[in-house]
C-alpha cells in the first residue's frame, strides 16, 4: 500500500526502515511527547516488534517518506475498533529539518482520507500533550477538535501532565486539497 501526496508518500514499514524508528524513538526532541508507544529503542527488538504489528489487524503504520524517499516519520493508526468504526491516530515527524513545515498536516490529510474513503472508519481520535502546541495547530488546522483532557502524573514525583482528547468524524472531514490523496497499490 502506497498512499501519495503532494510533498509525501505513506507506505508501509520495512525492516530497512529500523534504524530510524529507533533513532526517532531515543531522540529526546520527539520521545517527549510520545506516550509509550511500543516503539523498540534498540534494533534488537526490532524484528519482534515488526511482527507483530505485521499480525496486528487493529493497527496501521506506516512510514512518511519525501517522494525522494527519504524516510521522515511515522504515522499510525491504532486500536482500530472496525465494528465501531474508530480508531487512534498518532505521529511524529522524527526528522527535525522536516518540523514545522507541513508534512504532518499532509501526512494526517492523506491518512484521513484513506481511512474514512478506503477503511470505512468514522472517526479518528487522538492525545497529545497540552504543550505541545504546534502539534495542537496541526490537528486543528486538519479539522481535530479538542474534546476532553486528561491530567496524568509524569514519570517524576510531584509532576503532572496535561492531555487533550482530540476528535475528527468523517462527516466534518473536508480536505482542503482533494490532490493529497492518491493511492498506489
Amino acid at each position: 500500500m502506497v498512499i501519495q501526496g503532494d510533498r509525501i508518500v505513506l507506505r508501509l514499514l520495512l525492516p530497512s526502515d529500523f534504524a530510524k524508528i529507533v533513532q526517532w524513538t531515543k531522540d529526546p526532541n520527539v520521545g517527549h511527547y510520545m506516550d509509550d508507544d511500543g516503539c523498540p529503542e534498540v534494533l534488537g527488538d526490532c524484528e519482534a516488534w515488526y511482527n507483530e504489528l505485521r499480525r496486528n489487524r487493529l493497527n496501521l503504520r506506516l512510514i512518511i517518506a519525501t517522494l525522494d524517499g527519504l524516510a521522515i516519520g511515522d504515522i499510525e493508526l491504532d486500536h482500530i475498533t472496525w465494528r465501531s468504526g474508530e480508531a487512534e491516530l498518532r505521529i511524529r515527524i522524527g526528522e527535525g529539518a522536516y518540523r514545522g513545515k507541513g508534512y504532518g498536516t499532509e501526512a494526517i490529510t492523506a491518512l484521513l482520507i484513506h481511512a474514512f474513503d478506503q477503511m470505512k472508519l468514522s472517526q479518528i481520535y487522538l492525545r497529545v500533550a497540552s504543550n505541545n502546541l504546534a502539534a495542537i495547530r496541526c490537528y486543528e488546522k486538519v479539522g481535530f477538535r479538542k474534546e476532553g483532557r486528561l491530567v496524568r502524573n509524569a514519570s517524576q514525583p510531584g509532576l503532572q501532565r496535561e492531555i487533550y482528547l482530540m476528535r475528527i468524524c468523517k462527516d466534518e472531514f473536508t480536505p482542503k486539497h482533494a490532490c493529497w490523496h492518491r493511492q498506489v497499490g
